[in-house]
This record gives C-alpha cells, sequence and structure tokens, in this order.
C-alpha cells in the first residue's frame, strides 16, 4: 500500500513554501509585539462585561476613558489605583471621566474579584484572563495607563509609574476634555518632567532610537543604544524585552535568555516572555524545553504568529513534518499581513 506512504520530498516542498512566504513576515517581528505607544491604535473601540455584570465600553458614551492594567497584588499597581482615585475625588474628576481597571491573566478571575470586594476602587473592574484587552491596548509592563477621548481617540499610553504619574494624568484629562490645547500639554509635561529628567524616560529615549535603528536593519547598532538605556534604568522592561529581541535577530540566543531571566514574572505578559523564551530555547538547540515553552505561550497568546512560527521550527528539527506545516500555516494567517488580506487572497496563496 505504498500509494499512503507519506512523501517527505512532498512535505518538504509544501513546508518549505510556507516558510519562504512567511519569512518576509517574520522580518516585521523585531518591531511588532514591541511595548510603546507606537503599537497603540490610534483609535480604540473595546467592550466588556465587569465583574458585577454591568457592560463596559471605550469610547465611554461621552466621557474619556482611563483604562488602568493593574496587577492587584503588586504595590506599583497599588499607588497607581491610589493616585488615580485620588485625581478622580478631586477637581480632576467628575462625571465625564469613566476609570475601569482591568486585570490580566490566568488567575485574573480572582484577582478582579478581589479588587472589587477590597473597596478601595470604586470603579468598574474587568477580568482579562486570555490578555485580549492588554494586547489590543499595547500592554507590556503592569501598571499601565491608557487614556482615550469620548470620540475613541487615543490621549495617553503610559506604562508603569512614573515620578510624575499624577501631574501627567492631570494633563492628558484636561486635554482629553479639550480645555487645554496641545502646545499647553506639552508645557505641562515637560514641566512635570515627563520630557527629560528621570530615568524612566531617558530610557524611553534610547528604546525610540533603537527602534529607529531596527527600521534601518541596523540591529548592531540598536544594541548598543539599548545596553545605554539599560545602564540608565536597568529595570526598565521595554528596554529589556527589545534588548533579548535584538539578541536574538543578531544569533545570540545565549544572551537572550540571561535578558530573560532577569526579567519579574509579574512584569511583562507572560505570553511574550514565553515566546521570546521558547525562540532562544530553539536558537540553543534545547528543542524539547523550546517546544514546551512555545506551546505554554501559545495557550494565552492573543498574538499568537511569532510563537507559532518557532514551534513550527521545533516541529521541523523533529521531522514532524505535518504538524510543522501547520504551524507554519497558523503562524501566516496571525500575521499582521494575512489580516490585512482578504480569505480569498489567503487562500489563493496557498
Amino acid at each position: 500500500m505504498t500509494h499512503n506512504t507519506p512523501n517527505p520530498n512532498h512535505n518538504l516542498r509544501t513546508l518549505y513554501q510556507v516558510i519562504a512566504f512567511f519569512t518576509a513576515v517574520l522580518v516585521g517581528f523585531a518591531a511588532h509585539g514591541q511595548a510603546g505607544p507606537a503599537e497603540t491604535p490610534q483609535t480604540l473601540r473595546w467592550q466588556a462585561t465587569d465583574t458585577a455584570g454591568n457592560a463596559v465600553s471605550v469610547p465611554a458614551g461621552g466621557k474619556v476613558s482611563v483604562v488602568v492594567f493593574v496587577r492587584p497584588d503588586q504595590g506599583r499597581s497599588d499607588e497607581a489605583m491610589t493616585q488615580l482615585t485620588a485625581l478622580m475625588n478631586g477637581s480632576a474628576g467628575g462625571t465625564g471621566v469613566e476609570p475601569v481597571a482591568v486585570v490580566s491573566g490566568h488567575s485574573a478571575g480572582v484577582g478582579a474579584a478581589k479588587l472589587a470586594g477590597s473597596g478601595k476602587w470604586p470603579w468598574p473592574v474587568v477580568v482579562d484572563p486570555d490578555y485580549q484587552a492588554s494586547g489590543l491596548m499595547s500592554v507590556h509592563v503592569w501598571p499601565t495607563t491608557v487614556i482615550v477621548d469620548d470620540a475613541g481617540k487615543l490621549v495617553a499610553h503610559l506604562p508603569g509609574l512614573r515620578e510624575s504619574y499624577a501631574k501627567d494624568l492631570r494633563a492628558y484629562l484636561e486635554f482629553a476634555r479639550g480645555t487645554i490645547d496641545q502646545a499647553e500639554l506639552a508645557r505641562r509635561l515637560d514641566a512635570n518632567g515627563t520630557v527629560v529628567g528621570t530615568p524612566i524616560h531617558v530610557a524611553s529615549r534610547h528604546l525610540h532610537l533603537a527602534e529607529k535603528l531596527l527600521e534601518k536593519g541596523q540591529a548592531d547598532l540598536a544594541r548598543e543604544e539599548l545596553v545605554r538605556g539599560l545602564a540608565d534604568a536597568p529595570d526598565d522592561v521595554p528596554l529589556q524585552l527589545t534588548l533579548a529581541r535584538v539578541h536574538l535577530m543578531i544569533g545570540e540566543p545565549g544572551e537572550a535568555l540571561t535578558g530573560l531571566d532577569a526579567i519579574g514574572a509579574d512584569a511583562a505578559a507572560a505570553w511574550r516572555l514565553g515566546t521570546l523564551r521558547g525562540r532562544a530555547l530553539a536558537g540553543l538547540k534545547r528543542w524539547d524545553e523550546a517546544r514546551v515553552t512555545l506551546i505554554g505561550a501559545l495557550k494565552i497568546n492573543p498574538d499568537p504568529a511569532e510563537a507559532y512560527y518557532f514551534l513550527g521550527r521545533v516541529y521541523e528539527h523533529a521531522g514532524e513534518w505535518e504538524r510543522a506545516s501547520e504551524a507554519y500555516r497558523h503562524a501566516f494567517e496571525k500575521s499582521p499581513a494575512a489580516k490585512k488580506l482578504g480569505r480569498g487572497e489567503v487562500a489563493g496563496a496557498s
């Protein structure tokens, strides 16, 4: 019954066709998925149900939305909520602002219920178990605060907890309400030290320069820029994640894995850390570990193209051609390029 025997050469041809098509997409991973305002959509539309069963939407029906992504047992998240609550109870609050807290991850249900019942957050709390909301709003560190005006336009994307957090929030809220213009907003942020002065913002400038260098294909120079940024802000997670990715791009998986090990488990999305870790393990030819890590990352991944691609590499190394081809196909279908194509065009490309 030789007619039913798999033809490895046929599988290989199919596999490499998929790889060749997807390789061009992979180039975009250097910038795609990295923390920063540029990833957040300029117009947001989001709907959810809070822990009380009430509908939550962004934009919030004529109100400015303040969406705070928090971890209930994290000190920085508690401080962000405390400062935001004080701001809302003061002159910056009122009926024109709708705050909402989002708790993401596997234990989000428990954490959200705990937060909602604590009395320290009087506004809606939304459970985000599969990171869909955090993926939509480009959240990679906790806490992160996203401000959206009543038309759905992104006004601010504030990762972490800056020294000027409350002052920045006040300025952005006034801008979102239309009580100050862009020039006044810039003046206030500069006065708050948002443009210059703090390690976080120095790190942000290094990250911005590194991203520009990556766009030009200058990965080695980008690495140097990131290293300089981490000298100023050694615990800056966006810098750490980007440096790990650059190490992977230039064939340094060991350095990437070391950098990822230095990032706290609650400092970045588990799926993002898992994807990069799996890619590093594959680069080190630790195939079994890479397989387990990537499969785990895919279970909680709102942006799975990269994880599927490198899981395909793992299957290919093991000679599991059908699984590899399927993983590569999923990688393409979940990629930004595929999302821009119509379904008929995607089918025609296969």
